[in-house]
């Protein structure tokens, strides 16, 4: 009896890993960007409270420096859904200062 405990032990510990990466990588592909999960954050907001005023200042010398514009740039053209989300918005594309990932699969979009 001892033995049959530890052959179904192994083989729960075996499979459960597995069916945990299946399940995340399963909630990853059904997330898509949809105009309800972008965040658009105007940098100059940051500057009211002090809780973001690292922020603020990370995102201000962002957008003055042209290498890191050209990365938000590519961000933007490798996701043609975010393009639309952002399109719907009214969100000039020229102003995208940086593009982060949510927690949630959402996408927060800082702006000049």
């Amino acid at each position: 009896m001892n033995k049959t405990v530890t052959i179904a032990l192994a083989s729960l510990l075996a499979v459960s890993p597995v069916a945990g990466v299946a399940y995340a990588q399963d909630a990853m592909s059904t997330g898509s960007v949809t105009a309800d999960n972008v965040n658009v954050v105007q940098i100059s907001s940051l500057d009211d409270a002090d809780s973001n005023s690292i922020e603020f200042e990370r995102l201000t010398t962002l957008s003055k420096n042209p290498t890191a514009l050209e990365k938000a740039q590519a961000d933007l053209q490798s996701d043609p859904a975010l393009v639309q989300a952002l399109a719907s918005k009214n969100v000039q594309l020229n102003n995208v200062v940086e593009v982060q990932t949510a927690a949630d699969g959402g996408k927060i979009v800082y702006v000049k």
